[in-house]
């Protein structure tokens, strides 16, 4: 097996030098246990599975291995929802399966606060780990949240862990944090920090959730860049390690200026292993030579020890994502709903509408094999639909705002000279919303920026005097996937409800959903070989039947 093979390579150590294995996770989002209860599938991940993997190295390298988590672990999936939303229960079940690893330090990451403030400051309590961060403060002290490191020891070696936020948090989480604490820049302190932590240890290793490098995923003008882990490398002091979070990105390692970068997969499908050997010179410990790889955990089987910890969280979960709260007669599927207009997006914005009581919606795929029926809907089917913790409000936006909108979510299709189509690989489908209440075009034949042809509300296209009322995410609303027409959209009503909720309560006030209850088209694209190849790209078409004889 590749993994023992590894294990064997790393068990010669010369007696005049030494030795940290580190591992870390990253975006765990809720994924304790080795299943998918949206799914009710195994998951080819989660901490379960990461035990067996840590278990093994701390018996192969006693004294050696280092455990970190560079954030997000808190959300994300409906293991975290249940005891984020649901049930609360101390410890936390995800906090309490990360003191079980042993993980040696932690720090925090902006869907950390999905829940609230008070969930996260009881989780945080929880722990039997240090969770660090340099640049969190709590108002109106102007103190930091946490420490800023913690200094950790491995034989002779000092190993200093600290820990770095996005200062896109801000944006992302503004209302909730407003009074109560403050994400500084990454650059702020970096340097004295740094340095500090160089005092103090032999081995500098930072816990960064902020993507290695690009553009802010929403306007971050006066809070600072949302993926500024690679300014860690750029500082008078540097850190010898960096292990990345929040993007998603999963990279092996890259070195920048003398400082390693890794990124493990998120959702706990991976493990980042980073091997460091160091030599002592006058009397201090110097690092020489840092080896990198990644650990899938598909192959791995959960520890017991673990599965006996969490069996009885899991089996709360198990059995409120199994509830059945309606009938499909028929099936709903999301494959083309990006491509075409579909009665599973149809209810759904149907139902956001309703509750609401706004006159448009708008709202991305999220799953494109996200599907109800036919037969039974459980609450797990509507993870699918609605995967993430975000809220739904109104607001109200202008008609050449609106325009401009349906304008930034055509560019998530690519067409080329030749009028082949694509996705646009700079903009992901979340990204992606699709509005209704309104009729309209995308036509793939003219360039970005002129692809509205036909937008039409209740039978008239729309004016630039005219106002609506738009239901939509408070991410978006904040401007998150670069619409900036919409962050200074006014509310239109102060109430906001959550979109997982609000779709339970139309299934469970329906009981019985058919498509033909939701059939019609408001949407297109065009040209019809634009669609066509639009809808190609979701949607495989059927084999040829075979010839006949």
């Amino acid at each position: 097996m590749a993994f023992l093979a590894l294990l064997a390579a790393l068990l010669w150590v010369p007696a005049d030098t030494a030795r940290v294995v580190l591992v870390a996770t990253a975006d765990v989002h809720g994924h304790a246990t080795g299943w998918d209860y949206s799914r009710n599938a195994p998951w080819p991940g989660g901490l379960a599975r990461a035990a067996a993997i840590v278990d093994s190295l701390r018996q192969q390298h006693p004294g050696e291995v280092v455990l970190v988590d560079a954030g997000d672990a808190l959300q994300g999936d409906p293991f975290a929802a249940y005891f984020g939303r649901v049930a609360e229960r101390r410890p936390h079940p995800i906090v309490d399966a990360m003191n079980a690893l042993g993980y040696d330090a932690a720090t925090i990451g902006d869907h950390d606060f999905d829940f609230g403030l008070e969930r996260f400051e009881q989780a945080a309590a929880d722990a039997s780990f240090p969770w660090v961060n340099a640049n969190l403060r709590v108002l109106p002290e102007d103190t930091l949240a946490f420490r800023p490191y913690t200094v950790l020891q491995r034989g002779a070696v000092k190993i200093a862990v600290g820990g770095w936020l996005t200062p896109g948090t801000m944006v992302r989480h503004r209302d909730r944090l407003r009074g109560r604490y403050r994400v500084d820049r990454i650059e702020r302190d970096l340097d004295r920090l740094v340095a500090e932590m160089r005092r103090d240890a032999d081995l500098v290793v930072i816990l960064c959730h902020a993507g290695l490098t690009g553009p802010s995923s929403y306007d971050t003008t006066g809070v600072g860049e949302e993926h500024g882990a690679l300014r860690l490398a750029a500082g008078a002091s540097r850190p010898d390690l960096v292990v990345v979070g929040h993007s998603h990105a999963g990279f092996r390692d890259t070195t920048v200026a003398g400082v390693r970068f890794v990124q493990p997969e998120p959702f706990a499908r991976s493990l980042a292993l980073v091997e460091i050997r160091l030599v002592r010179r006058a009397g201090t410990w110097h690092p020489v030579e840092v080896a990198a790889r990644r650990l899938p955990l598909a192959e791995a089987r959960p520890a017991p020890r673990l599965e006996r910890r969490l069996a009885e969280p899991h089996a709360l979960v198990s059995g409120w994502t199994a509830r059945v709260v309606g009938e499909a007669r028929g099936r709903f599927a999301a494959a083309a709903a990006r491509a075409e207009d579909t009665p599973l997006i149809r209810f759904v914005q149907e139902a956001v509408r309703r509750a609401t009581g706004a006159e448009l919606s708008a709202l991305p795929i999220y799953d494109p094999g996200a599907a109800l029926g036919p037969g039974e809907i459980r609450i797990g089917d509507l993870f699918r639909l609605a995967p993430t913790e975000e809220r739904i409000r109104s607001v109200r936006v202008t008609g050449p705002e609106l325009r401009a909108y349906l304008e930034q979510n055509a560019r998530y299709y690519y067409a080329d000279s030749t009028g082949r189509v694509a996705t646009n690989r700079y903009v992901p489908g979340a990204w992606y919303d699709l509005v209704a209440g309104v009729e309209y075009t995308i036509d793939l034949s003219r360039p970005p920026g002129s692809r509205i042809t036909r937008l039409d509300f209740r039978g008239r296209p729309v004016a630039e005097s005219d106002t609506f009322t738009l239901a939509l995410t408070d991410y978006r609303h904040q401007g998150g996937g670069r619409f900036t027409m919409l962050a200074s959209a006014p509310l239109a009503s102060p109430r906001e409800v959550h979109l997982r909720e609000l779709l339970l309560a139309e299934v469970e006030r329906r009981r019985v959903l058919e498509p033909a209850q939701f059939a019609g088209t408001s949407w297109r694209i065009e040209p019809p070989e634009a669609a066509r190849q639009a809808r190609a790209l979701f949607v495989r078409a059927p084999a040829p039947a075979p010839a006949p004889g």
